[in-house]
């Protein structure tokens, strides 16, 4: 798609509007910036965090997700969580859950779906996610430790 600089100077007026109505709704971006929170980093995927943002809308609905930005949205985070109902405090939960570990829960069975791009991953130093490190498949980790090696 080629935009052309008329299109480019024709949306330049909306563009603080959108932004602005977005975090007042709870948007992505309010979203996002909670869940970078809860998360304790700034370097989140942007893959892993479209999927925080379409596990908690499957999970507990698109209200869920404008009430979670408008309770926790301003102030430390610790101190908001800490007041913050048992709901609430359950869906910080879920959330630092699907980050650090990518896993989901659905009908009863708990997936890791999202195990490549969890913040755990990122955390070691000695290691790659399995099928992200070399060697086809599941990578390195299809291999067998030496033995004796440790």
């Amino acid at each position: 798609m080629k935009l052309s600089r008329r299109a480019l100077l024709g949306a330049l007026p909306f563009a603080p509007a959108l932004a602005q109505a977005e975090a007042l709704g709870g948007g992505s971006i309010a979203f996002e910036s909670l869940v970078r929170q809860i998360g304790g980093m700034v370097e989140i995927s942007p893959y892993l965090l479209r999927a925080a943002d379409y596990e908690f809308v499957f999970a507990y609905g698109e209200s869920a997700k404008s009430r979670l930005v408008r309770e926790l949205g301003t102030g430390p985070l610790e101190t908001r969580v800490a007041e913050a109902d048992p709901d609430l405090k359950a869906q910080v939960a879920f959330l630092a859950t699907l980050l650090y570990t990518g896993e989901v829960t659905r009908d009863g069975v708990t997936k890791a779906e999202y195990y490549p791009w969890c913040l755990a991953w990122s955390a070691l130093t000695f290691a790659t996610a399995p099928g992200l490190c070399g060697g086809p498949g599941f990578g390195h980790w299809t291999d067998a430790p030496i033995k004796g090696a440790m």
